[in-house]
């Protein structure tokens, strides 16, 4: 298709108001044609071919006028145009005549150049041209001498570059790039320059590279002085901001790098394909702790790297004031990388915390032995310590799994401890093991680490402040500690400690030691030290104790293996208090529920053949104590633990051991014994649990272990009762005459038969004073509870007497007295305790009608038997007799 101009100004926005209607008619109307170069077109031939045909005058006429119009406006408006542009006419006509004038003075020049050298051709010899001929090619020589040396120092870029990267002169060698692409640059016009241009520029990417692997590699051993160097290279480049970001890639890259590297030698075989998860579900359980151990220690060396970098940047990279654009550009770039390192800070921590998460969530720490649980508390809790040196955090992830993990196994070790406990109930031999009169929990290895907390000597201090090694926060000292190793240039880490075999919990917690002079109590003995003690330890302990009279020993510690075994428990669950204080209440509620089941099971296995009524024997507390305990033990299925089984090796039914009373008083007294040390621990439980928590511990203490004393009587009443037989006292008590007229001046002859049973008790309490230690508390709870079984016979026979006269009164209060006065000098008892059960009784006969109306309403200890047999005696009166015998009746019924 031809091409057509378009008319001018029919589109043109410089088309002025003025333009009347009929032009821009006009202008529509020519043809495009019309507007085409005078060269390629003839508008005179154009308007003959295209006449009217056949001629016509009008028609002529009328297209010369067409024509002529056309012509007109087309004129006019060239003519407007023109004028619109009259100004830059003027402007380039101006411009003309400048040029024009410079070339004249240029021609001028020119002529005056030739005449001159014409005039020195004229003048000068050959000579004088050779010389400047010389001139002018030393100076090329010079130049091309010039390019010689700079492309010769080109060529050597690469290994002068490669020499100063192995001196680690960053910078030197950066510098030494960019001025060599410099001088290339300024010489393009040789060819061979270009392509060395080329190899500088592969050579800058390469030192790049190199640059960017040293940065790596400060991520795993920062150094001050190449850091240093390389920043400065990164600041000639102007890619500071860029290689701190590459910086913070490569320690994500260094914490991934890392955790693998730690897991890799504790797997039998492994795949590149391996997640890092695959991985750690691979390690066997028995490497698990050693292999924590391992990746704390590769993934601390990270974060120290870390650590080093953001202390020198805070301490070398401080902003200046200042009004300048390229130090107010500085001083942003510096603020930017300061807060782009403190949000690494955390980044880093969690993607630590995250690999550690992972390992432990993959470790199966179910099935680590309590020893390595424990060395991976200290682990994790040391890991907590360097996250709050290292960013401030509490690592409030980290320690709601832990907590969680810890409170999973404990109480899952804690069944087996339960087991284990049972175990040893049903198979106790209840005989004393050989310890001082002095021993307590301290003496124990297990509670060695606590004596600090637990001394008397320190009470105050316990007290007064809050232990650092309950504290969930750091305290100063660890944070020096902790800050050590992070300033330290050695390769050492806090928990280097751990592959220690000999570390201890101080050790662990950075504690000094006691500064107190050691006292031989504080050591465990020998004897302890082993799971059980023999027989031959106790014979030998025992023999120099038993020659006092157990009258005479104030103070003895009566405890069993189990009991020590409770005991080495406790210690064991209160070093997970240490660890982990924000779940001591849990693990002290399992240390009670240890204590329980071992009173539980002394009272069922020692009150089993109790052949007396207990109505007087138990104490409320006690009885509270006791289904409590038994309802826990039999409750839900996370607290239900089977009951132990009577012991069947024990011979409870020999008169000749008082049917088992040494061990009776061995188990009564080692649960005495436990609940003075669990008395002992309570102020530091309750330093240990949170303010609103003291007020269980303490209602276990008030109404569990001060309720322990109250044991003694059921227990002891099982042999107390039998050092009598009850049946032949009440046939021989039957057989006298109650209903004597005068009073009788000897006692009776069954006193006589209560008195030699009791004196053969006696006999073998000694022999059983000779096998365990008795001190004095023992001994008059077993001779009250004797003293109790006799006033009980003995009121039990008087009320049998069916005819009582006021002799047969006298002669009961002389038989009773006559057989305290020889039991007091028997038993050592002054004065024998519960004799006014039986002198009531007796007095009782001799009360007026109202106060014996009194008596027997209000004395409940006395049964309704006792209580009619009195009134049938007393009462000579049968209405006074039946209104009595009525309100005994009334009282049962009510009751």
């Amino acid at each position: 298709m031809e091409h057509r101009h378009a008319p001018p100004g029919v589109n043109s926005r410089s088309e002025t108001a003025a333009q009347s209607a009929a032009d821009l008619e006009v202008l529509r109307e020519i043809e495009h044609i019309y507007f085409s170069p005078p060269s390629e077109f003839d508008a005179a031939r154009y308007a003959l071919e295209h006449a009217p045909s056949p001629p016509d005058c009008e028609a002529i006429d009328r297209m010369f006028t067409k024509l002529k119009r056309q012509q007109q406006v087309v004129s006019g408006k060239a003519l407007h145009l023109i004028s619109q542009q009259r100004d830059n006419c003027d402007r380039e006509f101006a411009e003309i005549q400048n040029i024009r004038e410079e070339l004249s003075q240029t021609l001028d020049t020119c002529r005056k150049a030739r005449e001159r050298l014409k005039t020195a051709s004229n003048h000068l010899t050959i000579s004088t041209f050779v010389i400047l001929a010389n001139v002018r090619k030393r100076q090329i020589i010079k130049s091309v001498l010039k390019s010689l040396e700079l492309l010769t120092s080109l060529r050597s870029v690469e290994k002068d570059v490669a020499e100063l990267l192995s001196k680690k002169e960053y910078f030197e060698a950066i510098d030494l790039i960019l001025k060599s692409k410099k001088a290339a640059a300024n010489s393009k016009e040789y060819t061979c320059i270009a392509d060395l241009n080329t190899r500088l520029q592969d050579t800058l990417d390469m030192t790049e590279e190199k640059l960017d692997s040293v940065l790596a590699s400060l991520c795993h051993n920062f150094d001050e002085d190449v850091f240093r160097k390389l920043k400065k290279a990164y600041d000639l480049l102007g890619k500071t901001q860029a290689a701190m970001e590459q910086l913070h890639m490569h320690y994500s890259s260094a914490v991934n790098e890392s955790a693998l590297e730690a897991v890799k030698p504790f797997l039998s075989e492994h795949t590149i394909e391996m997640k890092f998860q695959e991985m750690c579900q691979s390690v066997p359980t028995n490497k698990a702790p050693v292999c924590l151990l391992n990746l704390c220690e590769n993934l601390f060396h990270v974060m120290r790297s870390y650590y080093l970098l953001v202390t020198w940047h805070l301490k070398n990279e401080e902003i200046q004031p200042s009004s300048s654009v390229f130090d107010i550009e500085k001083n942003v770039s510096r603020e930017y990388i300061k807060q782009k390192l403190k949000a690494g800070l955390l980044r880093i921590w969690h993607d630590v915390q995250a690999k550690v998460s992972i390992f432990l969530k993959s470790s199966g720490l179910e099935e680590f032995p309590f020893e390595k649980f424990i060395q991976m508390l200290g682990i994790l809790r040391k890991l907590t310590q360097v996250a709050e040196i290292f960013c401030d955090d509490k690592s409030d992830l980290l320690q709601d799994f832990i907590k969680t993990q810890s409170v999973s196994y404990i109480k899952n070790y804690h069944r087996g401890r339960m087991e284990e406990l049972k175990l040893f109930l049903e198979n106790e031999g209840w005989e004393q093991c050989p310890v001082k009169t002095t021993f307590n929990v301290l003496n124990l290895q297990e509670f060695k680490q606590f004596r600090k907390f637990l001394n008397p000597k320190t009470d105050a201090v316990v007290k007064g402040t809050q232990s650092d090694a309950t504290s969930s926060v750091t305290s100063q000292d660890d944070s020096v500690y902790i800050a050590k190793y992070f300033t330290q240039k050695s390769s050492r880490t806090p928990f280097e400690i751990f592959r220690n075999e000999n570390v201890t919990n101080d050790d662990i917690f950075g504690l000094e030691p006691e500064s107190e002079g050691s006292d031989e109590s504080d050591d465990e003995p020998e004897e302890l030290r082993r799971d059980f003690v023999e027989d031959t330890d106790i014979l030998d302990y025992t023999t120099n104790e038993a020659q006092s009279s157990p009258s005479k020993i104030k103070d003895s510690v009566i405890v069993t293996n189990t009991t020590l075994s409770v005991l080495r428990n406790c210690g064991q669950y209160l070093q997970i208090c240490r660890y982990l204080p924000q779940i001591s209440l849990e693990v002290i509620m399992l240390m009670n529920q240890l204590f329980d089941y071992y009173f539980y099971a002394v009272h069922i296995f020692f009150t089993s053949d109790l052949d007396v009524a207990s109505s007087t024997l138990y104490s409320t507390k006690l009885n509270l104590v006791l289904k409590r305990i038994s309802n826990s033990i039999n409750g839900a299925d996370e607290t239900k633990f089977e009951c132990p089984s009577n012991p069947q090796h024990l011979d409870m039914n020999s008169e000749s051991n008082l049917h088992g009373l040494s061990e009776r008083i061995v188990g009564v007294e080692s649960v005495i014994f436990l609940a003075k040390q669990f008395e002992f621990l309570q102020p530091y439980l309750e330093s240990i649990v949170a303010s609103h928590q003291r007020m269980i511990l303490e209602h276990f203490r008030d109404n569990t272990l001060m309720v322990v004393d109250d044991l003694r009587m059921p227990v002891y009443m099982c042999s107390a009762s039998k050092a009598v037989d009850a049946r032949s006292a009440l046939i021989a008590m039957s057989q006298v005459r109650w209903d004597v007229k005068n009073v009788a001046v000897e006692h009776s002859p069954y006193v006589d038969m209560i008195i030699r049973k009791i004196q053969v008790f006696a006999l073998r309490l000694e022999n059983v004073s000779s096998r365990i230690t008795l001190n004095s508390r023992v001994v008059q709870s077993i001779w009250s509870m004797v003293s109790k079984f006799v006033v009980h016979l003995l009121v039990e026979g008087f009320s049998n007497a069916t005819k009582c006269s006021n002799g047969g009164r006298g002669l009961m209060q002389l038989d009773y007295r006559q057989l305290f006065v020889k039991l007091e000098k028997i038993s050592g008892l002054k004065p024998v305790p519960y004799q006014d059960y039986v002198d009531k009784y007796v007095k009782a006969y001799y009360l007026p009608r109202n106060e014996l109306e009194i008596f027997v309403r209000d004395r409940n200890e006395y049964s309704s038997k006792h209580l009619l047999a009195l009134v049938s005696c007393a009462c000579e009166n049968k209405r006074d007799r039946q209104a009595l015998t009525a309100i005994i009746e009334c009282r049962d019924g009510g009751s």
